[in-house]
């Protein structure tokens, strides 16, 4: 390949690299989405001004919330801000994120598993890949979450984030493992986002707490 094509190849790759700073939604254009107006006001007035990212997006069923991970991920990336991400959602919805990334986004995430996780031989698995989607039930275990904060994350998604809360009974706040597992990921990551339908669990006059985040 002749230098001249070598400089033009160069020269391509940093417009892409910069692209972000001249169209504001370019990760719309690098995505199989049509994002939604009320999906772009939350990815792009809400949460990427954020420096140090902590944000509750409840919002209704269907309204598009991995989409605007999706989004957030991808512009994200695309400024280098972040290089490490974890997904933690109930199990039946692993296999319907990482097909989602994918898809949409063209983003590879690692579903890890048991059987994944506790091989000894193959030492930490979460640090061993760059992108993971795990069953928050799963990560919470006693033997699991130690690995998984031992590694570190740039960005952490949890969808069905209101399963994750702590309830307040009185003066003290119940705390379950799921709680805690969050509550350690919000210490450790610079960027959270929480998602959600249902931040009060079908029960308008629960009070709960979720783990440093802002709400919408």
């Amino acid at each position: 390949m002749c230098p001249a094509a070598d400089f033009a190849l160069l020269i391509e790759a940093e417009r892409i690299r910069l692209a972000y700073t001249y169209d504001p939604h370019f990760a719309v254009s690098l995505s199989g989405v049509e994002p939604l107006p009320h999906q772009l006001e939350a990815v792009y007035e809400r949460m990427l001004p954020q420096a140090r990212l902590r944000f509750l997006l409840a919002d209704d069923p269907g309204a598009g919330k991995t989409i605007m991970a999706g989004l957030l991920i991808k512009e994200l990336k695309m400024r280098n801000a972040i290089e490490r991400v974890l997904v933690l959602c109930p199990a039946p919805l692993t296999i319907q994120w990482q097909d989602e990334m994918r898809a949409k986004f063209d983003e590879t995430f690692e579903v890890i598993r048991s059987e994944v996780a506790k091989d000894q031989l193959a030492g930490n698995v979460w640090a061993r890949f760059p992108q993971c989607i795990a069953s928050v039930d799963f990560a919470k275990q006693d033997d699991v979450a130690p690995d998984l904060l031992r590694a570190e994350w740039d960005l952490v998604i949890i969808d069905e984030a209101h399963k994750c809360s702590a309830r307040w009974f009185g003066s003290d706040v119940k705390r379950t493992k799921r709680y805690t597992l969050a509550e350690a990921l919000s210490q450790q990551a610079d960027r959270l986002v929480l998602l959600t339908a249902t931040p009060h669990s079908g029960n308008p006059g629960a009070v709960r707490v979720f783990p440093a985040a802002a709400r919408l």
